[in-house]
């Protein structure tokens, strides 16, 4: 009979505090154990090599609040057991994103993603002007925030230089889980080569109800320099098609992690 140690070192981009990651090893153990980031050493009963190389380890990250009932999810992960060297001695160390979850879970459960939605978003550089054209095109499986009946979505394009906003536009809002918006912007750049400078679009997304907070923002897309490989993507090839339209899909990504 061996034993897994596993020990959760740090939790990045959240207060350590009131945060909880719960680990399972299915097959072997589908029974989730709760350590919190205070103490974070957790040891599963295996079996053998053979037998641990057929799991899948999970963790799923929680966020409790000051009363301690209550949790929201903040995301989860997995670690395919089969290709780590469990013969050595050495200690393995792993950093790995969290696969952002939406809502609350059952204790019990180790968790799954839930889609927000995606954002089709065309871009246009005109390099004669200097300037980008943007236009939100339309939305699919928008998750809804709030109970309010039609509350209307709505996407704010913030233009980001070295980290700071230098400009900022909003669409209007239309109600539905597949809005169509078909709303372009034109913003203008600074001066320099545009594959030089670090700009980087923000889509917000968000839905309004009766008060506008950021407990109303479903998530974000963001294209350029500081971007996803999919988000760099379309603004590489918006740079080098110069005067052509490109158009992409974009997955909306959560602000839980």
């Amino acid at each position: 009979m061996g034993t897994l140690v596993i020990n959760i070192l740090g939790l990045s981009g959240h207060r350590r505090s009131g945060v909880i990651v719960r680990v399972s090893l299915p097959p072997i153990c589908r029974r989730s154990l709760s350590p919190d980031l205070q103490g974070q050493s957790r040891v599963l009963q295996v079996g053998s090599v053979e037998e641990l190389r057929a799991c899948t380890l999970r963790l799923a990250v929680y966020s409790r609040d000051f009363s301690g009932l209550r949790e929201a999810a903040l995301g989860w992960l997995e670690l395919p057991c089969e290709p780590v060297d469990w013969e050595s001695e050495i200690t393995n160390t792993y950093s790995k994103q969290l696969t952002a979850t939406k809502g609350k879970l059952k204790k019990s459960s180790v968790g799954a993603p839930v889609t927000l939605g995606k954002v089709l978003i065309l871009l246009q550089y005109q390099a004669a002007a200097q300037r980008i054209k943007v236009m939100v095109r339309k939305a699919e499986n928008l998750t809804k925030l709030t109970r309010i009946p039609g509350a209307p979505h709505c996407v704010v394009i913030k233009l980001h230089q070295d980290g700071n906003v230098i400009s900022s536009k909003e669409t209007k809002g239309v109600s539905g889980p597949n809005p169509i918006w078909n709303a372009p912007f034109l913003f203008n750049l600074p001066p320099g080569d545009i594959t030089q400078l670090p700009l980087t679009l923000e889509f917000v997304i968000m839905q309004q109800g009766r008060l506008y907070t950021r407990g109303s923002v479903l998530g974000r897309v963001l294209i350029g320099s500081n971007a996803s490989e999919v988000g760099q993507g379309h603004w590489r090839e918006m740079c080098s098609l110069q005067q052509t339209e490109t158009t992409h899909w974009h997955t909306i990504q959560s602000e839980a992690v």
